[in-house]
């Protein structure tokens, strides 16, 4: 068989571990063949961490994102991905986490530079819980927040609260997610002395518009 008949083949479900070995030893120099050896979940672990190795960094990312592979094989291209992430140039970096899961975004809460932190949260992937680490974390936040204001995040009710208690959150972001906050939230973040007046202002402006 040809490697693309062979491609096919790999796509039933029935397929056997003793025919997935012959493939792999008849197209053990056929890039796509073992792409997809490495990512069918009755092919032998060992052999499949033999493979991810080879693999473009594209298709660590594929592979960490096929649910069916075998899950050990996945937590490796994790590693494997991840050592590789600090040697890749920008733009590839960026198309990367425009289409990297979850798992890889909170592998990456200590990114700084604004636009893989823009691809990550413009990432259909990406999730609540990202978010929230990247608010939350400990190290510089400016940058983060540049690109949060750029997003629909601001609009999460659960993301403004978690903006809202950061001391080192810019004026721009808190005017940005006063709407989105709870009453209580409004207020707490009023009350705080070391609320910029420019916040106090509008939040008082966005109360009495509201009636409240």
């Amino acid at each position: 068989m040809d490697g693309l008949s062979v491609i096919k083949r790999l796509q039933f479900s029935g397929i056997g571990q003793e025919e997935l070995e012959d493939i792999y030893r008849r197209h053990k120099d056929e890039y796509r063949v073992l792409l997809h050896l490495a990512q069918h979940p009755r092919f032998p672990q060992g052999l499949a961490l033999g493979i991810i190795s080879k693999l473009f960094a594209v298709d660590l990312v594929r592979l960490i994102k096929n649910v069916k592979a075998n899950p050990y094989v996945r937590k490796k291209a994790e590693m494997e991905f991840m050592q590789r992430y600090k040697r890749l140039a920008l733009g590839e970096k960026i198309s990367l986490l425009k289409m990297a899961p979850n798992v890889l975004l909170l592998a990456l809460i200590d990114e700084s530079h604004p636009q893989l932190l823009q691809a990550i949260l413009e990432n259909p992937c990406c999730s609540e819980e990202v978010v929230l680490r990247f608010v939350n974390r400990v190290t510089e936040r400016y940058s983060l927040y540049q690109a949060l204001c750029e997003t629909q995040w601001c609009r999460n009710p659960a993301v403004a609260e978690a903006v809202a208690h950061d001391p080192e959150a810019p004026v721009r972001i808190l005017l940005k997610i006063i709407p989105f906050l709870g009453l209580s939230g409004l207020q707490k973040l009023f009350g705080d002395p070391n609320t910029h007046q420019a916040v106090r202002d509008h939040i008082r402006s966005f109360l009495d518009n509201r009636g409240l």
